[in-house]
């Protein structure tokens, strides 16, 4: 026989979601928009400069090389920090709807500013984007532990 200390048959969980939350639901939307303005960017990028795939960059000594890469990276970029944001507006919107709404939107519009510099300037062209991104993102990472801590503490 099996401990029922270790093994579930079953787990319920029960959320409430105030209204709120649909602020939270509108952010992660913009996320969407974002990377699809990224993802059109990359996609006139690859039949502006003749880019074919399944590369995913220009290859070395392509005459459009730093150009179409930079446009490319700005996309790969938003990946690489996308799911982290998506979980941290998550969680924290169920506590802060409004803070973790505004947190997430301001992510999105500072990434499509990112992608625009980027494409624009090159490398240089990233920082007003990610000032503004990071605006958004760094107090989402604040917040998982202040609200950890809120939690714990109710116990203690």
């Amino acid at each position: 026989s099996k401990p029922d200390s270790i093994y579930l048959d079953k787990m319920e969980v029960q959320i409430t979601l105030t209204e709120e939350f649909g602020f939270v639901m509108l952010a992660i939307f913009s996320t969407f928009l974002t990377n699809m303005f990224l993802v059109l960017q990359v996609v006139k990028a690859r039949k502006d400069f003749n880019v074919k795939y399944p590369a995913l960059y220009a290859p070395p000594g392509h005459k459009h090389e730093d150009k179409f890469n930079c446009i490319q990276r700005a996309h790969q970029n938003y990946l690489e920090t996308w799911s982290q944001v998506m979980i941290l507006t998550i969680i924290n919107g169920f506590f802060n709807p409004r803070v973790s709404a505004a947190c997430c939107f301001i992510f999105a519009v500072g990434r499509c500013i990112y992608g625009i510099g980027y494409k624009a300037y090159g490398p240089k062209g990233r920082q007003v984007g990610s000032v503004i991104a990071h605006l958004g993102d760094f107090p989402l990472m604040l917040m998982l532990p202040y609200t950890a801590y809120q939690l714990i503490a109710r116990k203690l």
